[in-house]
């Protein structure tokens, strides 16, 4: 049994677990795409807090640092991809039993 599985059988609304799901799924996917779009266009934007240790800020705003936030990105809109067939299935089952349906 997947450890979310065992998270969703204590929680006795399932109207919050969809919710729950849902939040997530968006939360992957706007993430993932804001990072990979600026990533991709070559024009990250630190917050100004972070160029007080002027050579982190260099690093990630370099060659490398880009591609490890491009691959973060990306690892966030594959994740919210999981997530959606994850919440997809939850309804699919959650309309099945209540039409009492058993395939």
């Amino acid at each position: 049994m997947y450890p979310s599985a065992v998270a969703e059988e204590r929680v006795s609304t399932p109207v919050a677990v969809l919710l729950w799901r849902a939040g997530r799924f968006l939360y992957l996917l706007w993430g993932g795409m804001l990072l990979m779009r600026r990533m991709s266009m070559g024009s990250p934007s630190v917050p100004h807090w972070v160029w007080d240790w002027s050579g982190f800020a260099a690093w990630l705003v370099g060659p490398f640092g880009g591609g490890l936030l491009f691959g973060v990105g990306l690892a966030m809109a594959v994740a919210a991809l999981g997530e959606v067939w994850e919440l997809v299935d939850l309804l699919l089952l959650r309309l099945t039993r209540s039409r009492g349906g058993d395939w």
